[in-house]
């Protein structure tokens, strides 16, 4: 087996190829807006074949989630360090979850594609915690529970990728009601889950760290 052959290899060249795809169709959906795109469109745009392109993409909004989790991946690695020197949990998902807020409100237009590719897609979304494809906010949550848990802040009787996955249902379920009632405040929404998970995920010594927006 050749250098060029290794699974390594072959890995890191179908994430370039993801990643540009992405990148042309994200220009698209600047300039036409997301809905009047077409997979022909972002293949034409991507100089490649359509079936090059069905190939790694089913649907337009697959190539939109694989974006999107890229660019939250790039936003999480900026967050690190303003997290970890959050010691308690409600503080620390707090930072990232209004950094959430603040992206999702500047890109509302495409939020309502997106989950509606996450929830046909719905059994994807129970893997995603360890895994090294790009995903959405489950990875960190599992992280910041886990942390949590060590501490003595959160429940230890279920895993940490479990309690991920149902702080991830709260948030989804969280940006459906801020897209269906657009007076909303996405902040206080999310600032409203964190305090729903906590009382119910808390462990029964630990003492309540009240999130900035509660």
């Amino acid at each position: 087996m050749t250098d060029s052959d290794t699974p390594g290899r072959r890995a890191r060249k179908r994430a370039s190829t993801l990643d540009a795809l992405a990148e042309n169709a994200i220009r698209l959906f600047h300039s036409h807006g997301y809905e009047a795109v077409t997979m022909e469109q972002i293949a034409l745009e991507a100089d490649v074949a359509k079936g090059t392109l069905y190939n790694h993409f089913a649907t337009k909004e697959a190539v939109l989630a694989h974006w999107i989790h890229a660019q939250l991946a790039i936003d999480m690695a900026h967050l690190g360090p303003r997290i970890e020197r959050e010691p308690h949990f409600a503080p620390a998902i707090s930072v990232m979850l209004d950094a959430s807020a603040a992206w999702c409100e500047a890109h509302r237009a495409w939020i309502a594609p997106y989950l509606r590719f996450r929830f046909l897609s719905f059994t994807g979304v129970e893997r995603e915690a360890g895994t090294s494809s790009p995903s959405d906010h489950i990875d960190g949550f599992a992280m910041l529970i886990g942390r949590a848990q060590h501490t003595g802040e959160l429940r230890n009787d279920l895993a940490a990728s479990h309690l991920a996955t149902l702080l991830h249902h709260l948030y989804l379920g969280a940006l459906m009601r801020w897209l269906a009632t657009p007076e909303l405040d996405l902040q206080e929404e999310f600032a409203a889950i964190v305090k729903l998970f906590i009382e119910g995920a808390a462990c029964p010594s630990a003492p309540t760290v009240k999130s900035r927006k509660s």
